[in-house]
């Protein structure tokens, strides 16, 4: 099993000054007035992710398994797929041609259980150091205040540098109770996209698959979808660490398949980017 010394902690030290940082602070490129209170009823609007990954596959596996304690679908030579609630998350192991494949995508959690999860995940792995102004000061220094969202959230990487997030959305009205243990690692909400154009994308998005803008959005970033599922529309090259003499720490693009629900049964492949976002109607 990992533990916290076994993370190469140069690695994550510049991927949470750089990428981390970023992915981070794309949910501060915005705000608008809050929507009214929601109860969780839907449940994951995303079914599969379909990933690559610079790790073996027998690290994902072990990270996944037996340090996060979730359940493990299906193993291949090359590929492990993971069981988080309903939703199945696949890591195909890349080629060495490659360059070092890294997402970002984030569970959603209990509402009420951010504290417990960090308290949780720092025993198993470094959390992603917060910058200051994107703190809550009632909360612990490695937990993300998103106020426009009315969400909280920690940071932390898995063995292939994938930028993970544990993410509390008080709008869902999901307390458990206890303390978190895996169990609370309900479904994939979130996942990131990187694009050229993120207005073009999310405009396409928006006629393809008829998804609705989540909570404002820029040129830079783009949220689509509810707190059940959100695809999260980024620009390629966006330095990922707010130095731009980082230039080598940029955003950039990796096969990602998606399979979702949404308002149409629909596909969407867009030209000259390697991602396949697949909808089944959540009205049949």
């Amino acid at each position: 099993m990992y533990t916290k010394t076994e993370f190469d902690r140069r690695q994550f030290l510049a991927f949470a000054g750089a990428g981390g940082a970023a992915l981070i602070a794309a949910h501060f490129s915005f705000g608008i007035p809050m929507e009214t209170p929601m109860v969780d009823r839907t449940g994951a609007r995303i079914a599969k992710l379909d990933l690559l990954s610079s790790a073996p596959t027998h690290e994902m596996r072990e990270f996944y398994g037996s340090v996060l304690g979730l359940s493990i679908a299906k193993v291949e030579r090359k590929s492990v797929t993971v069981a988080v609630g309903d939703s199945m998350l696949t890591f195909r192991e890349s080629s060495a041609e490659q360059d070092r494949p890294f997402y970002h995508f984030a569970f959603n959690i209990p509402e009420n259980k951010i504290r417990s999860a960090l308290e949780w995940q720092r025993l198993r792995t470094p959390l992603l150091p917060i910058p200051e102004p994107m703190r809550d000061p009632e909360y612990p220094a490695e937990v993300v205040n998103y106020t426009q969202w009315n969400a909280h959230s920690v940071f932390f990487l898995d063995p292939a540098g994938n930028v993970v997030e544990y993410i509390a959305r008080h709008d869902l009205k999901n307390p458990a109770p206890g303390n978190f243990s895996s169990s609370d690692i309900l479904y994939p909400s979130e996942i990131g996209i990187i694009v050229d154009d993120v207005i073009a994308t999310a405009a396409a998005l928006k006629e393809v698959a008829g998804l609705n803008q989540y909570r404002g959005g820029s040129e830079q970033f783009m949220a689509l979808g509810d707190e059940h599922g959100l695809l999260l529309i980024m620009k390629r090259g966006r330095i990922l660490n707010f130095n731009p003499a980082t230039q080598d720490k940029a955003a950039r693009i990796f096969p990602t398949g998606i399979h979702a629900r949404g308002p149409k049964s629909v596909q969407y492949m867009p030209e000259n980017l390697p991602y396949r976002v697949v909808f089944d109607s959540d009205k049949s």
